[in-house]
Order: C-alpha cells, then structure tokens, then sequence
C-alpha cells in the first residue's frame, strides 16, 4: 500500500499518490457515501463517536494530524472519527499487526480527501515466510484506487487508456463488490496483488491481498499474504461492529505502541512500573521531543532493527528544521528502562563523566552493532555515541547521531530533567 504520510522503520517514509482520471470505474462500488459520522445507516440506530479531549503532551510529530498509527482497535477508534466493521474471521495464524490512521488526498486536493483506517494482520511475524493481509475502511469523496489504497489497482501518473489493472462484479460469499487484479505486461493477463472493494453502511470496505498459487517475486518481496477464494468469502462475511467481534483479538497485547496522550502515557508507566522521565523540550538545547514509542520486547508489529533486551520507553528530541547549530537529521533518543538495554561488550569504549553526582559511561557504535549508519551529507558519517547510566534505580541509554560539541549539554538537560507525577 501506498501512504503518504510517515511511517515506522525507525524513521518514516514520505511518498505521494498520483491522481489519473477515472477511466470506466463504477462509482456504485467506489464512491463512499456522505452520511453523518454518528449513524452507520444499517438500522441498528444511533452509533456516537466519542471526542478526544486535547492532550496535554506536547510532541511535534511530523504529520500527526494526517497520520496515526495504533498497536489496538480500541485506541484507533478514539481518534478515527466514524465507526466501522471489522473481520471476526482470520485465516489460520493470523493476528492483529497494526491499525493506521491517514487523510489521503491526490495532488494536494483537500476536496478529495479520504479519511482511511487501515488494518494489517500479519503471520509468522519477523520469519522468511512472514505474510501480511490489511483491510482497509473508508469515508470521503475520493476514489481509493486514485489514492493508491489498492494493492490490485495501482495508481499511475501516466495518462494512458490502458489501466494497470482491470475490475469486475464479483460476489464474495453472500457480498456483491468490485474485485481489482493488477495485470501483468502487456498481455492484460490478472496476477499478483488483488483487491476485494465493497460497500456497507456509507463505509467502503477493501481487502488487499495475493491470489492463490501466487509466486512472483513482487509477492515475496512485500510479503504479501495470499487468500482463496473461499478463505476471501469467510472473512468478507464475518464483518461486523468492534463490539460484536469473538474470534479475533485486537487488544494489540505485547504490541508496541506510540504515545499520543496521557492514556498512552500511563499504559507505559504500567508496563515498565518506573518512574518516567518525559520532557518535551531539554533547555537550552534547542531539542524537542518528536516522538515516543513504548518498545516491547516481544512484539509482533514494528520490526525496528534494534530489538532492545526489556521493555522501554524510547523517546525522540529533534531541533527545528531552520537550526543554525544542527543539522536538520540531527536526532537524539533517550531510553528509559527496568533493566539495561544494551551490551557494553559490544561497544567501543570512550570515557566516562559526571553530571550532577550521576556516573555516566560514553561508548562509539563504531561498527554499527545496534544502528546503521547515518550521514549527515553523502560524503559524511555521522558518529554515534552512546551514553548509558542509572539513577533511581532506573537504566538510561542516549543515542546521539553527531552533535560532538554540545553533547554533554544536551546531556545535562536529561540528567536533570524531572519524573512524571
């Protein structure tokens, strides 16, 4: 799937989706319905969309008001703005990845928005033989195959009256929709991705995911997870209200999880059963928290490559983008944790300092055993430096990408940065 907004690879990813005119395309099966957020429009009444109250942690995501991304179904609901199914059938294996939330509009027109909830189930999760399936929810005026949301029918910036995929009427089980199979070359042949579009409820639905006896290295590239057609039917027709569901889990349990507000805050405060450090700037420093992330050891949603040895908060400080003293890709990450997090054995070791009576140890990632490596210009690798210490009973690691001069300042500002009541 295409997403133009940042995601999680220890940094995100910015792509655009294209807009093509829509060529012979049904809007009985694309066009989603413009019915208020608080009815679903299958006469089961009234469905009200609880509000989220503004938070009062103060981070300076990218995008965040475009893009979110949640380890479970209920905290994606809180912020989704309109209510939707979901699938209570899972082929064998299967579990709840992620749930991501994203405005998508092509060629920057606000009027084609799609307010979009996009659902990953993956099996044999971290393994050469991982496979991913996601469905996909939508409310808005757009077309989701314009807004790259289609694995079967990928959107093109080229005018052209031969699409890349073709469409028909197909029924899944009891359920009429639009089945998009991406072709092959020029002789118009389906294969590869697929994509089941269907309508309920003012809501259009999708599944993404691989024909059957699918082999392309496309396939095995992306992962992607391959449905029969009657494994397609069982779960288009188990769609049903969050509430509703009792064959599949969506608490994200053991999952990582970003933080948004304070109910993410004291989920982390729970798990780890310390006390946090969460400052949103560090003084003097010119650094602001970015990002948060509550890291759990064992989880089956992220796959960062550092795959740290207990649970921890990992928190993320950047600069403004119009900095005179850093560069724009100057980061610093500040882990808090139970136990230690990384090895020093591992590590080049450099020297070791005191800050306000706390003994801190400074080690080089020089072989990059924990991080690639970073460049600030394509000629220059960035050095990183690793600071570890405890306080309070407490284990802390910094990373810092660069930044030799004002380290230790920015340092400072961590050591003496105060616990979250």
């Amino acid at each position: 799937m295409i997403i133009i907004f940042k995601y999680k690879k220890v940094t995100y990813s910015l792509f655009a989706a294209a807009i093509l005119l829509m060529l012979a395309l049904s809007a009985a099966w694309l066009t989603q319905g413009t019915e208020s957020k608080e009815s679903t429009g299958q006469g089961t009444g009234s469905r009200t969309i609880s509000k989220i109250e503004p938070s009062l942690l103060k981070i300076n995501r990218l995008n965040d008001d475009l893009y979110k991304w949640f380890h479970s179904l209920d905290r994606a609901r809180k912020f989704a703005g309109f209510d939707f199914k979901v699938p209570d059938y899972l082929p064998a294996g299967y579990q709840l990845q992620n749930v991501d939330l994203y405005k998508s509009f092509s060629n920057a027109d606000r009027s084609d928005l799609l307010d979009a909830v996009s659902i990953r189930f993956v099996s044999q999760f971290g393994g050469k033989n991982e496979q991913k399936i996601e469905m996909l929810a939508v409310k808005g005026n757009g077309h989701m195959w314009e807004h790259g949301l289609l694995w079967g029918a990928p959107s093109t910036q080229q005018t052209t009256t031969t699409l890349p995929f073709i469409q028909k009427a197909v029924t899944a089980g009891h359920v009429k929709g639009t089945l998009f199979s991406k072709t092959q070359s020029s002789d118009r042949k389906p294969g590869g991705s697929r994509s089941f579009v269907w309508q309920d409820g003012g809501v259009t639905y999708a599944i993404n995911y691989y024909s059957e006896n699918d082999a392309s290295k496309e396939r095995r590239l992306l992962r992607g997870g391959i449905l029969t057609n009657k494994e397609l039917a069982k779960v288009v027709q188990s769609f049903v209200f969050p509430e509703q569901t009792r064959h599949v889990r969506y608490d994200g349990e053991g999952n990582s999880f970003p933080l948004y507000d304070e109910t993410d805050l004291n989920a982390a405060k729970k798990i780890l059963g310390i006390p946090l450090k969460f400052p949103t700037d560090l003084p003097d420093t010119q650094f602001t928290l970015s990002n948060s992330i509550l890291l759990r050891t064992k989880d089956h949603n992220t796959g960062y490559a550092f795959r740290q040895s207990a649970d921890a908060l990992w928190n993320t400080y950047s600069p403004p983008y119009d900095s005179t003293i850093y560069d724009l890709n100057d980061e610093l990450w500040f882990y808090q944790s139970k136990a230690p997090l990384f090895n020093p054995a591992k590590l080049s070791y450099l020297r070791k300092l005191q800050i306000n009576g706390v003994e801190i140890t400074a080690y080089a990632d020089n072989h990059h055993v924990y991080f690639g490596s970073r460049h600030s210009e394509p000629s220059e690798l960035k050095s990183q430096t690793i600071y570890m210490w405890k306080q309070d009973d407490v284990y802390y690691a910094s990373l810092f990408l660069g930044q030799e001069q004002y380290q230790e300042t920015n340092l400072e500002a961590l050591i003496l940065a105060p616990y979250q009541n």
